[in-house]
């Protein structure tokens, strides 16, 4: 295998019987050289170590949902071994979040924002944030949301807290199944983690 000369291109030379069913993987696509298989197409990029990595998550079933897999590994495992790129994915969870930021107080308006950002970040949501399960996005919604349930109790809204209001700013329905997790705190690790990055923000 060598790189073409613009270094975008990686040349393969195979020699001999490849056998059935063997994938090889261009930093563009996948290359399945069994004419009577399917190949599946998958984003890639080459790290500075020269490790593989995959950029996105796919639309199609495979590698999406928690246990299901790409090639021999599941999501949670591609995860913890830093093999997706989950910035498109922290910007859906902003986006998400921004959409209750009218019911957030102003004067705790910045501290919101810079919290989701260090949330984001932090080792301790590396997997289970990322990881959607069985929900039909990209995310850990049910963890998001309990993030923001667990957020009224530090007075972050303007008013009572309001779980119709909160699953309609959110997904535009009142009755979506997001409400049930918009009205329980995460886990204790994860309200743990919560807290102290609030302290370590400390605006």
């Amino acid at each position: 295998m060598e790189k073409g000369e613009d270094n975008n291109e990686t040349k393969f030379t195979i020699e001999g019987n490849p056998g059935t069913g063997n994938t090889f993987i261009n930093i563009g696509k996948a290359i399945n050289v069994n004419p009577n298989a399917t190949t599946v197409e998958n984003n890639f990029f080459f790290g500075a170590d020269g490790e593989m990595k995959r950029t996105a998550l796919q639309e199609i079933g495979i590698g999406k949902p928690s246990g299901k897999k790409l090639g021999n590994m599941t999501i949670r495992e591609m995860l913890s071994q830093n093999l997706i790129d989950t910035g498109n994915i922290q910007k859906d969870i902003i986006n998400y979040v921004s959409r209750i930021r009218p019911y957030v107080k102003d004067e705790k308006d910045k501290l919101f924002m810079q919290l989701w950002a260090s949330i984001l970040e932090h080792a301790a949501f590396k997997i289970d944030l990322y990881d959607p399960g069985k929900q039909p996005c990209e995310f850990n919604r049910n963890l998001v949301a309990n993030i923001i349930h667990y957020l009224d109790s530090m007075h972050f809204y303007k008013a009572e807290y309001n779980q119709s209001e909160m699953t309609r700013a959110l997904e535009g329905d009142d009755q979506h199944a997001i409400r049930r997790a918009l009205r329980s705190d995460p886990e204790e690790k994860y309200a743990q983690v919560v807290d102290a990055i609030l302290k370590e923000l400390d605006i």
